[in-house]
């Protein structure tokens, strides 16, 4: 089958000037009037779509979505800077290796993690947590098209949990699984990410049928059919991914040839 291209991140926001100023300002987002329809954020290949909600959504904390991420430089000037510069704080700079981490609150509580690996400033991963690393990378690999960077899942230290990941256009989607010793970060039981500050996450595909007809012949649940989207213009369908992961396949081009202003 055709490999999905990544699509979008759709926030559930209380205020949507808020939410863009803060992408802007803090990791140089671009916005933009998606489609002429809906305020949105461009980040390099893909977008955040933002549903206005009337309360603070729930906390994606507890669900298989764990954060999004940021890559950076220098680990220390730039946490300094941010801080400097009023952001909230979930967890402060740490060393892995050469290079550090860090995560922030963004605006409806979401966490936003800085990692140095890569050494740009782009839009750079998901991670997503997992029952079984394997099962995963399966369920990508079967119905989007995507291969997983490593042909099984991968311990990490000591043993402590398997990991892998999916690299999708310009985003690598990281998966850990359930640590041999329990950690705060991982849930005893996954909840949807439906309702969530991160509602979804989007793929695209030129051609959405074939998908949505090889998805309801492998008996993935489809939480709604093909239709268009009166809000975003998108021509789409959803699907219950890996772990109540909400998952949009939308009909797109990939970008730059993709329909946007």
């Amino acid at each position: 089958m055709d490999k999905a291209n990544f699509h979008h991140v759709h926030l559930n926001v209380t205020n949507r000037d808020k939410t863009i100023a803060y992408y802007q300002k803090y990791f140089g987002a671009k916005y933009i009037k998606y489609r002429n329809r809906t305020d949105a954020l461009f980040v390099e290949k893909s977008f955040f779509l933002l549903n206005l909600v009337d309360a603070t959504p729930p906390t994606h904390e507890g669900s298989s979505l764990w954060h999004i991420g940021w890559s950076g430089v220098d680990g220390q000037s730039e946490f300094d800077w941010r801080v400097k510069e009023g952001i909230e704080v979930h967890t402060a700079i740490n060393p892995l290796g050469d290079n550090h981490w860090m995560y922030f609150f963004g605006p409806n509580n979401e966490v936003v993690e800085v990692f140095t690996g890569n050494k740009n400033h782009t839009f750079e991963h998901i991670h997503l947590l997992a029952t079984n690393v394997d099962e995963t990378m399966d369920w990508f690999k079967l119905h989007l098209g995507l291969a997983p960077a490593n042909e099984n899942a991968q311990q990490w230290g000591n043993g402590l949990f398997k990991w892998n990941m999916l690299h999708v256009n310009n985003i690598n989607i990281m998966v850990n699984g359930r640590p041999v010793e329990e950690r705060s970060w991982f849930p005893a039981k996954f909840k949807p990410t439906d309702g969530t500050v991160f509602d979804h996450i989007g793929f695209s595909f030129e051609n959405i049928e074939p998908v949505f007809e090889q998805m309801k012949s492998s008996e993935v649940k489809i939480v709604k059919g093909i239709e268009i989207d009166p809000v975003h213009g998108l021509k789409s369908f959803f699907v219950r991914g890996p772990n109540h992961l909400l998952i949009e396949i939308v009909e797109e081009k990939p970008i730059p040839e993709g329909i946007w202003p």
